[in-house]
Order: C-alpha cells, then sequence, then structure tokens
C-alpha cells in the first residue's frame, strides 16, 4: 500500500509582475538614456508596486522589501539620474530580483481550502 502524503498546494501570486518586470528590464537596456525610457521607468515602477501590493495582500510583507527599492529607483515621478553605466548595472540587478522574489515567493493556495480531502 503506497503512503500519500497530503501537501498543501503553493502557489506563486508575484511569478506574473516579476517575469514581466525582468524582461521589461532586460529587453530595454539598449533604450536607457533616451525618450522612451520614461515609459520603461513607468512600466517597472508599476509592477514593482504590483508586486508589493500582492506580498501584503497575502500577509508576507517582507517580500515586499526587495520591491520597493525597486519602485523607488524606476520611479518615474520623482526621476533618479544617474550615469548610464550605474543604470545598466541595475537594470541586471533589478531583473534578479524580479526572478528571485517572484520564484521564492509562495503560499498557500487559497482555493484548496474549499476542496474536500480526499479519504483514500
Amino acid at each position: 500500500m503506497k503512503k500519500q502524503h497530503n501537501r498543501t498546494p503553493m502557489i506563486r501570486p508575484g511569478m506574473l509582475p516579476a517575469v514581466l518586470g525582468a524582461i521589461v528590464l532586460l529587453a530595454t537596456v539598449g533604450l536607457i538614456g533616451t525618450d522612451f525610457y520614461l515609459y520603461v521607468r513607468y512600466a517597472i515602477g508599476i509592477l514593482a508596486l504590483i508586486f508589493a501590493v500582492l506580498t501584503v495582500q497575502y500577509r508576507k510583507w517582507w517580500w515586499a522589501l526587495p520591491a520597493i527599492p525597486v519602485a523607488v529607483l524606476w520611479n518615474p515621478a520623482w526621476p533618479v539620474e544617474l550615469p548610464s553605466q550605474t543604470w545598466q548595472i541595475l537594470t541586471f540587478l533589478g531583473s534578479a530580483i524580479f526572478i528571485a522574489v517572484g520564484v521564492l515567493f509562495r503560499t498557500k493556495d487559497p482555493s484548496s481550502a474549499m476542496l474536500p480531502k480526499s479519504t483514500h
């Protein structure tokens, strides 16, 4: 007889904004210093804030701590002026932050609480 393991299903609710943020950052490295980069700053700032809000909604606010500096640095309302080389380094660091917190931030699946337990 096989032993059944009742594992709690886990989800990664921040994976989509994290992957989108990393893709946008890496795809637009060549646009640093151009006028179009303002739109990139909007996208990155919004995606970082979406991730931060998701972590707070799932009551795991400490995962928002890496996303907040990303939201502040890429904030288009109060832009941070840095040399292009610094922005390039921060772009790779920001994409690594997005991927790391997207993969590591997990929580219990709230829909699994409604499913009946199997008695096999």
